[in-house]
């Protein structure tokens, strides 16, 4: 078999060979043509040069696409699916959450939230669809609910803030035969945040929104679009009050708020309106020779917006109503994790308290000749358990065992036994504390066994996976933040009240 450099040179001579033959083609053609024309001949072989180049540069666009049409998939890669949002993805979500919320022992949170599940239920099962009009103060919110609904229902004013609350109003488009809740909302850069809060949160529970601006973005509301665009929802950008601009003036802003919000809003869902155009001045010429003007009033123009909505609730109507339910039960269920992050925490503090408080009186009733740190070892398996109880993670008593032995070793190796030791007992040489019972051990006792559940109680809230090297910081840690003495002085306090009980 011929090596690569062989078929290399090989090549090439049969490269030069045919460049010749082709020159000494070419070449006969220009001899016998310049025999009657020498500009014809140049003319006839720049052709057939030209040519040549062409037909090269195609063969060789050809033979790439060729090849990449050729190429392997990459391992591994699977093609890309479009997953169709169902009502039964978006059930399975609520009940996971449901599931969540009966973990929790408040009652009060847990009606709170199972409340907020019960409505998005209720919002899925009716399948209507919730548009929400949205925008700054005095854009024209209320004057463009009044428009699509043929009537007035809300107050409209040239002052800021006449929308004090959200509105709900019943809409039928032509086309769609589902029930539509058109919701009028607060407005932006009221005096006061409550109304803002309010608008904020109608928008976030939107299905389609339509944002109303009377002119170019202001700041405030740019951010509020890329806010609400990173949740995922639909938006139509309506510019109102276009009656009072220059037709010239219209397409500017429309171009430029497009161009603004690129990547955001597709274009064609920045539409131009007028919800409530000024009246127009009418002058009449009777055949008398008199002459009456009159101020007339201007039906709205909303045939843009109108369209922009059928169009995509024809689309994709129910994909927006699902979207939204999806998009909402997941902002629930990160509410409900957060409550039972919180209410964790707080039912691990009050279990380290009670078993501290169970290490002090064990020391107390039985004192050692030295202080031990494994003493309360046994008090620390139990408190382990516990916590693994509260965030329903299960442990047997040996493992809670082995993890309190290991805990009691980990503080004498980083000196905390010294630290309590030496702290407590400078503090009970002369202080009445001594004469309230509190004896050495007992203090350290308590004050150890707290650092040792807080620190494992920092561990089981972050969910990390079990490493000793993470424990002792958290260890080392919470030993130089604490305050020995502000932990006896507690202990102090809470003594009297806890004997008596």
């Amino acid at each position: 078999m011929l090596s690569r450099s062989t078929w290399l040179w090989l090549l090439t001579g049969l490269g030069l060979v045919a460049l010749s033959q082709y020159l000494q083609w070419v070449g006969g053609i220009h001899s016998s043509i310049a025999s009657y024309s020498e500009p014809l001949a140049d003319l006839t072989v720049a052709g057939i040069l030209g040519g040549t180049v062409t037909a090269g540069l195609v063969v060789r666009h050809w033979w790439q696409q060729v090849c990449r049409g050729q190429r392997e998939p990459t391992p591994g890669a699977k093609p890309r699916r479009r997953v169709k949002l169902t009502r039964a993805q978006v059930q399975a979500d609520l009940q996971d959450v449901d599931s969540l919320i009966q973990k929790l022992q408040n009652d009060i949170s847990r009606r709170a939230l199972q409340a907020k599940k019960q409505e998005i239920d209720r919002r899925l099962a009716e399948e209507a669809l919730h548009l929400v009009v949205f925008g700054t103060a005095s854009a024209g919110k209320t004057s463009l609910i009044n428009a699509l609904l043929g009537r007035p229902v809300g107050e409209t004013a040239p002052t800021l803030g006449t929308t004090q609350q959200g509105s709900i109003h019943t809409y039928q488009l032509e086309g769609w035969n589902s029930p539509i809740y058109l919701t009028d909302t607060p407005g932006l850069l009221t005096i006061g945040g409550a109304g803002e809060a309010e608008a904020r949160a109608l928008a976030q529970k939107a299905d389609l929104l339509i944002v109303v601006v009377a002119g170019d973005l202001l700041a405030s509301e740019y951010a509020e679009l890329l806010e609400l665009a990173r949740l995922g929802k639909a938006t139509i950008l309506a510019l109102n009050k276009t009656d009072q601009m220059l037709p010239e003036d219209v397409e500017t802003v429309l171009t430029h708020l497009r161009r603004r919000t690129a990547g955001v809003i597709p274009p064609e869902q920045v539409v131009a309106i007028a919800a409530d155009p000024e009246p127009l001045k009418v002058r009449y010429c009777f055949p008398d020779g008199s002459r009456q003007e009159t101020w007339e009033p201007q039906p709205p123009d909303t045939a843009a917006l109108i369209q922009q909505m059928a169009r995509l609730l024809q689309q994709k109507g129910s994909h927006l109503r699902l979207a939204n339910a999806l998009l909402q039960t997941r902002t629930l269920s990160e509410a409900v994790q957060q409550a039972l992050r919180e209410e964790r925490r707080q039912r691990g503090r009050q279990i380290v308290e009670r078993m501290q408080w169970a290490t002090a009186a064990a020391l107390a009733v039985t004192p050692l000749p030295a202080l031990d740190v494994l003493a309360g070892v046994a008090i620390q398996a139990r408190m382990i358990g516990e916590l693994h109880q509260v965030f329903d993670r299960r442990i047997t008593l040996q493992q809670a065992q082995a993890i309190a032995h290991r805990l009691a070793q980990m503080i004498v190796q980083l000196g905390g036994l010294e630290l309590a030791t030496h702290a407590f007992s400078s503090a009970l040489k002369a202080s009445p504390w001594m004469l309230m019972g509190i004896p050495l051990q007992a203090a350290s006792g308590a004050y150890l066994t707290r650092v040792a559940g807080l620190s494992y109680l920092e561990w089981l809230q972050s969910g990390d996976p079990w490493q000793e090297e993470l424990l002792q910081e958290r260890l080392r840690q919470q030993l130089q933040n604490g305050h020995p003495l502000a932990f006896l002085r507690q202990l102090a306090r809470q003594a009297p009240s806890s004997s008596s009980s």
